[in-house]
């Protein structure tokens, strides 16, 4: 697979995702062997297989870390960043996929240099984030989430983000409601 660089487009996501969906796509991944291919329909509930295995890719650089080699396995041969922008370009193919909302993949540097009032939050530098995910509601950053998988563990959740984001949010309700969570002591 080319690696994702400045000079990915969108419509090398598709053929990317069926690469790393092929046989061949064991090469390119860390666990393949954990990782249920056949369970990847695109639905909301198959995003559950995927934070089970990004589950797993976590715990093997939790027990590394505990040996002094934490990110070994993730770095050592493009595998773990492999990983991660599948899982991540997965989860927006899903979001896409079973929402009705109009969500269209634009490239980081693109979408930055089109709203320069988002570098104050995303910065310049894209990092795994090749691509965001630009909705009627906003942008979402599918690559850094199951980043986050990777490295904090279970507080992360690719089926809880694609189920959030493929259902449009009152963003009215959002902002006028009265009780926020937590902060009702807040004067």
């Amino acid at each position: 697979m080319d690696s994702f660089g400045p000079n990915i487009e969108v419509a090398d996501i598709g053929p990317s995702l069926d690469q790393f969906l092929s046989p061949q796509g064991d090469t390119l991944i860390l666990l393949p062997n954990r990782l249920e291919r056949q369970q990847l329909d695109f639905s909301l509930e198959s995003l559950k297989v995927m934070d089970r295995w990004l589950k797993d890719i976590h715990t093997i650089n939790r027990l590394q870390a505990e040996t002094g080699r934490a990110g070994e396995a993730l770095i050592s041969d493009g595998r773990g960043d492999n990983s991660v922008m599948f899982a991540g370009l997965y989860l927006g193919e899903v979001i896409r996929a079973n929402s009705d909302l109009s969500w269209q993949w634009e490239r980081f540097d693109h979408f930055i240099a089109a709203n320069p009032y988002f570098v104050e939050h995303y910065g310049l530098d894209a990092g795994l984030d090749s691509f965001v995910l630009v909705g009627p509601q906003g942008v979402a950053t599918p690559i850094n989430t199951a980043l986050k998988r990777v490295l904090f563990g279970k507080e992360e959740s690719l089926h809880f983000i694609g189920s959030l984001l493929v259902d449009p949010v009152d963003l009215q309700a959002a902002v006028s409601g009265q009780i926020f969570y937590g902060l009702t002591d807040i004067q």
